[in-house]
């Protein structure tokens, strides 16, 4: 029986997919499910794996390491390198659906230098391997592919090309966990520039950043404000300390700066003032420092755009949006996944639906699925519970609920 993960990719496309790849660049290349079993495999097993695998411990098995790789891969949201317990290089690149690992692509093992003595001795000691068995591992060693870091880069990059074209609906996901590793990246080093100049002993705050992010944002200079951003935020998180409330105080500190700004510039007060309070609140409830900076960085975008908002671009988003739910309504779908669809934050998405249609994003989907079913009550035969399932409701009774309150009837007087 095939596995579920042909139920969202198709195998003869996957399989047609490593058959190419492995032609190209000549190394094993496998398709795992979730749980490391392994689905699809092109290229021989490589002799050196199969002399040291029965060295290894149980709980430190090629499985255990290939989820964990898959699972690094889906958070860092690009093709990830790493290097497994006998020191071989592997690339993995994953397969979601909805924010779920289904599985992933394994190529390798490959080595990034020439195989010597040393690395023997490494593995020896690390598994206390007998010397005859040791041999055999360093005459297989000289058959495993040694690819330099540069032509690596690009096997990564051929494998990011490939298998995120088949995750549709999940690139937003990876895209934005890419955008989220960099931001952490670039708040740090703007933390260790503060501390190289001795600005954290003399705690004085960066004004003139402050007044300059203002500036970027009214002249809709997205890229520069969020680069300005991030140096105000590095210097919040030394000056405070990483002390999570204290940053969160002077975040939104900085929320009501942007609200102000973007009203003075002419952008619909009433639009602002619900974007700042979801802002806030999202703010509020997280944890996470870096959470909550990226929430912040995303929405330097939602307040350059209100600067710059028209009624028929607000209807052309929104067209796009309904679009997609006319589209999807039978998945299990949310405001994020629609406003991923449409590249929008899911809070500016919704303070511009309820503008544009006057209704709340899930009052319209309901809507949308209950015309649906009402359609199936009176032209099919089907179950109601099936009726139920095909309109996007998981719940009948909730189904039940939802059709009373638009239509003024249970599903089965309708029919």
């Amino acid at each position: 029986m095939d596995s579920y993960i042909f139920q969202y990719y198709s195998k003869l496309q996957l399989d047609e997919m490593l058959s190419a790849f492995h032609a190209c660049i000549d190394l094993q290349v496998q398709l795992i499910d979730d749980k490391g079993n392994v689905l699809l495999s092109k290229g021989n097993p490589s002799a050196f794996c199969k002399e040291i695998i029965p060295h290894l411990p149980p709980d430190d098995s090629c499985r255990k390491q290939h989820i964990q790789a898959g699972e690094q891969a889906m958070l860092l949201g690009d093709a990830y390198l790493f290097c497994c317990h006998a020191d071989l290089f592997h690339i993995v690149f994953p397969l979601i659906q909805k924010k779920t690992l289904l599985g992933s692509v394994i190529v390798g093992p490959f080595l990034m230098d020439d195989p010597d003595a040393a690395m023997m001795i490494a593995l020896k000691k690390k598994y206390e391997i007998d010397t005859p068995c040791l041999l055999k591992m360093s005459e297989a060693s000289y058959k495993l592919k040694v690819i330099d870091p540069d032509m690596t880069l690009h096997y990564c990059k051929l494998l990011y090309y490939l298998v995120n074209s088949l995750n549709t609906g999940s690139r937003e996901i990876l895209a934005a966990n890419q955008s989220r590793i960099l931001q952490q990246s670039r708040i740090n080093e703007s933390i260790q520039m503060y501390k190289n100049s001795g600005m954290k002993e003399s705690k004085e705050y960066p004004l003139d950043k402050e007044i300059l992010l203002m500036t970027k944002i009214k002249s809709g200079d997205v890229d520069e404000a969020r680069g300005i951003l991030n140096d105000l935020l590095g210097f919040i998180m030394l000056y405070e300390k990483h002390d999570t409330e204290r940053i969160k105080v002077r975040i939104i500190e900085l929320c009501t700066l942007l609200s102000r700004a973007a009203i003075e510039r002419g952008a619909e007060t009433d639009m602002i003032l619900h974007m700042n309070e979801e802002l806030i609140h999202s703010i509020m409830s997280s944890a996470d420092i870096y959470d909550i900076c990226y929430t912040f960085q995303n929405n330097i975008d939602i307040f350059t755009d209100s600067l710059f908002y028209t009624a028929d671009k607000g209807n052309k988003l929104i067209k796009q949006a309904t679009a997609y739910i006319s589209a999807h309504f039978s998945e299990n779908i949310t405001l994020t996944d629609v406003a991923y669809n449409i590249h929008l934050s899911p809070s500016y998405l919704s303070t511009l639906f309820k503008q544009v249609t006057g209704m709340f994003f899930k009052d319209y989907l309901n809507r949308v699925r209950i015309e649906e079913a009402q359609r199936l009550l009176s032209h099919t035969d089907y179950p109601i519970m099936e009726i139920c399932i095909a309109c996007g409701f998981s719940d009948q009774s909730y189904f039940t609920k939802v059709f009373k309150k638009y239509s003024g009837m249970t599903p089965k007087q309708y029919r």
